[in-house]
C-alpha cells in the first residue's frame, strides 16, 4: 500500500493541557502539520488551537470537533494522536486503526496489557504505524545511564530505587477513579518502568503496595520489582595461548519504584533515580531529566570512557540529542569491554555533573524525538520505533502486576 509522505496531516483526539503541549511542541516539525481538534468544549480546543499557532503563524485553520469519532472519520487525515483519558484508549484506538489512519496513543495505551496487545496486533492487521506515546528514553541523558550500565562501566548494578514526588490531583479528577484511569501505576508509572525494563532487564517477579486514604483515594503507591539482566561477560583465557571467551550472565536487580501525588501546589516536585553498582552510584534527577551525577572508585580508564560519553550529551535542547548519544556509544564502547572490577587495578574517586537547562525545551525535544520516530515507522514498515508496541505492552503488563496490591486504609 502506498504510505504518506510528509507533512502529515494530524488529528489529535482529546484537548486537555497535554494536547496543547503538543500542538505547541510539535509545530515546529515540518513533518506535523495540524488538521483537526477534538474537544468537548469550545475552550479546550481553542488552547489547542492557541499552541499551535503560536509556533506555527502560517497554519490553516484546523477542523473543530465535539467527539473524537467524528474526528477520526475524517477522510483528510493521516494520523491520530488520542490525548483522551485511558479508558477511551482502546476503542478509540481500534476505530482509528478500522478507519484506515496511523495511530499515535498517549500513555498507557489502554487500561490492561491485553487490550494493548490487540490494537498492536490490529495495527499490523490493517499495515498501519503504532506507537504509545512514551518519551524518557529519548532523553540523552537516560540513554547515558542505559550505555553506562550496559557497559558495567561502574561494575555490576546490584540495587535501584525511583522516587517520585508529584503535585496532588484535585479529588473528583478522573486520576482517581481507576475505572478510568486504571491507578497511579497504569497511568503514570509505565514511564518509570520502560526505562527500568531497559536499564535493568525484564522483570522476573512484582509486588506492588499503595496507601488508601479515608476517601478511597490513593495516592502513595509503590513496588518492588525483581528484574533479571543478560549480560556479557568476558571471561580471561585460562591458557595464555587461548582468547578470553565471551559468556552470558543472568543478574537480577531489586527495584524499588514509588509514586506519591501528595505535594501542594507550591512545593516542588521531585523525581529521582538511583543506582548502585559495585563501584559506585549513578543519581539522576526529574521527571523530566535535567541532572546526571556520577560518583566512584574507577580506573583511569573507566573515568575516561564515562567521561567521552558524557561529552556527547548536547547542551541545548534537540530531537536528535539521544540519538547522538546512542550513535557515539554503538560505535565506540565494545559489548565485550572486561570490567575493571578486580580489586588489584588502581582506582581513583571519580565524580561528574552534567545538567541539562530548559526544563520545557528538553520536554518538547523528546515529545518531537517520539514524533519522529513514529514518523519513520510509517515510511518503513520494518521499522518499529526505539519504544516498540512490544516495549509498551510489556510496561503495561508490569504496571498491572505492581496494582494488584496489598493495601493500608487511613482515617
Amino acid at each position: 500500500m502506498p504510505y504518506p509522505i510528509p507533512p502529515y496531516r494530524v488529528g489529535i483526539a482529546g484537548a486537555g493541557a497535554f494536547a496543547a503541549f503538543l500542538a505547541g511542541a510539535l509545530a515546529p516539525l515540518p513533518e506535523f502539520q495540524l488538521t483537526a481538534v477534538a474537544g468537548r468544549t469550545d475552550e479546550k480546543r481553542q488552547r489547542v488551537l492557541d499552541a499551535y499557532r503560536q509556533r506555527r503563524s502560517d497554519a490553516v485553520a484546523p477542523r473543530e470537533y465535539q467527539e473524537a469519532a467524528d474526528l477520526i472519520c475524517d477522510p483528510d487525515i493521516d494520523v491520530v494522536i488520542l490525548t483522551t483519558p485511558p479508558h477511551l484508549h482502546a476503542p478509540l484506538g481500534e476505530l482509528t486503526l478500522t478507519k484506515g489512519k496511523h495511530l499515535l496513543l498517549e500513555k498507557p495505551g489502554a487500561l490492561t496489557s491485553a487490550a494493548l496487545k490487540r490494537i498492536a496486533q490490529l495495527a499490523t492487521k490493517q499495515r498501519h504505524a503504532f506507537a504509545v506515546n512514551l518519551v524518557l528514553r529519548y532523553n540523552p541523558l537516560v540513554e547515558a545511564v542505559e550505555w553506562m550500565l550496559r557497559h558495567r562501566l561502574l561494575g555490576r548494578v546490584h540495587h535501584a530505587s525511583l522516587h517520585n514526588a508529584a503535585h496532588r490531583v484535585a479529588s473528583g479528577h478522573w486520576f482517581w477513579n481507576r475505572e478510568l484511569s486504571g491507578g497511579i501505576f497504569i497511568e503514570h508509572g509505565v514511564h518509570f518502568f520502560e526505562v527500568g525494563r531497559h536499564w535493568f532487564g525484564e522483570p522476573e517477579d512484582a509486588h506492588g503496595f499503595a496507601l488508601s486514604e479515608a476517601n478511597g483515594e490513593q495516592s502513595r503507591v509503590w513496588a518492588s520489582v525483581i528484574h533479571r539482566s543478560c549480560t556479557h561477560h568476558v571471561q580471561e583465557a585460562r591458557v595464555p595461548t587461548k582468547r578470553a571467551e565471551t559468556e552470558s550472565l543472568h543478574e537480577y536487580v531489586p527495584v524499588q519504584y514509588y509514586h506519591g501525588f501528595t505535594m501542594e501546589a507550591d512545593a516542588p516536585e521531585s523525581t529521582k533515580w538511583e543506582v548502585h553498582c559495585a563501584q559506585g552510584r549513578i543519581v539522576l534527577e526529574g521527571w523530566i531529566p535535567q541532572q546526571l551525577y556520577v560518583e566512584g572508585m574507577l580506573t583511569a580508564e573507566q573515568a575516561e570512557r564515562i567521561d567521552a560519553l558524557l561529552d556527547t550529551v548536547p547542551t541545548q535542547p534537540a530531537a536528535d540529542a539521544g540519538e547522538q548519544v546512542r550513535a557515539w556509544a554503538a560505535s565506540r564502547l565494545s559489548p565485550n569491554m572486561p570490567a575493571s572490577d578486580r580489586p588489584s587495578v588502581s582506582r581513583l574517586p571519580y565524580r561528574r555533573t552534567v545538567s541539562l537547562v530548559d526544563r520545557q525545551g528538553w520536554y518538547e525535544a523528546m515529545a518531537q524525538a517520539r514524533f519522529l520516530d513514529f514518523c519513520r515507522m510509517i515510511q518503513d514498515p520494518n521499522w518499529n520505533g526505539m519504544v516498540t508496541p512490544d516495549d509498551a505492552v510489556a510496561d503495561l503488563a508490569l504496571a498491572e502486576a505492581c496494582t494488584t496490591s496489598k493495601s493500608w486504609h487511613e482515617g
